[in-house]
């Protein structure tokens, strides 16, 4: 029987930061927003693949090929280029989360109340294992090993830095599916949910804003400043 992780619901900014107040300062955890209460599953694992790892190394050989003229920094190893591609919308193994849960709220929240399409979003925490936390530079190959592990990408693009971005990367099992992270035994009681109503989405904005968290500083570029000045003006 699979273990259960604990589940909360806020309904406001002050209850889903008592909660994050309330975790060991010890431990060292990571956080993913999701608009949608849906599995914890890599974009990849979307796809009926006859070959998921196959498929997924020819697609990142084929990115690499076509994105030379399109990028100013070279990534060194296949970490940085899967990073690299997840962040740029391609399908990998890799989930992203933050170490920071006011991060993870603001994504978790839609970009306006109108857009709002379900009574609550989620932010995950998963309490990491220190153990399964990979430095790139010493394990070359992303796609060794049959269990999940954790990443912290080099800082190739100004949105990672400044979304303080980690990835976990998700493995097959031997019928070549993925198995949702939450329903992982080694992984599932190291999780926890925090559901948040979509009623306090406003409120929660404009706390977030008050601690520097909104579109410009998480997209720093001009789309990130355009979208910031709309909510300004337009609430939007």
């Amino acid at each position: 029987m699979e273990k259960e992780y604990k589940t909360y619901e806020v309904s406001s900014f002050r209850e889903f930061q008592d909660i994050i107040l309330d975790i060991p300062r010890d431990r060292f955890i990571l956080y993913r927003g999701q608009a949608q209460d849906k599995a914890l599953l890599p974009k990849i694992a979307r796809y009926e693949l006859p070959d998921v790892e196959q498929t997924e190394k020819e697609m990142l050989e084929d990115f690499q090929r076509r994105s030379l003229h399109l990028i100013d920094y070279h990534p060194a190893n296949s970490w940085d280029w899967l990073a690299l591609a997840q962040h740029h919308g391609m399908a990998t193994r890799l989930l992203d989360w933050t170490e920071n849960p006011l991060i993870a709220l603001y994504f978790s929240m839609a970009s306006s109340i109108e857009d709002a399409r379900f009574d609550y979003s989620v932010v995950w925490g998963f309490d990491v294992p220190k153990d399964d936390v990979i430095i790139s530079t010493e394990d070359k190959d992303p796609y060794k090993g049959r269990t999940t592990k954790v990443f912290k990408p080099n800082h190739i693009t100004k949105r990672i830095s400044s979304q303080f971005g980690w990835f976990t990367i998700h493995k097959s099992n031997s019928d070549r599916r993925f198995v949702p992270f939450e329903q992982n035994h080694e992984y599932s009681p190291r999780l926890f949910k925090i559901k948040v109503d979509s009623k306090c989405f406003k409120e929660c904005r404009s706390r977030l804003h008050t601690f520097g968290i909104n579109s410009a500083s998480m997209y720093p570029d001009i789309d990130g400043l355009a979208k910031h000045v709309d909510w300004l003006f337009l609430g939007k």
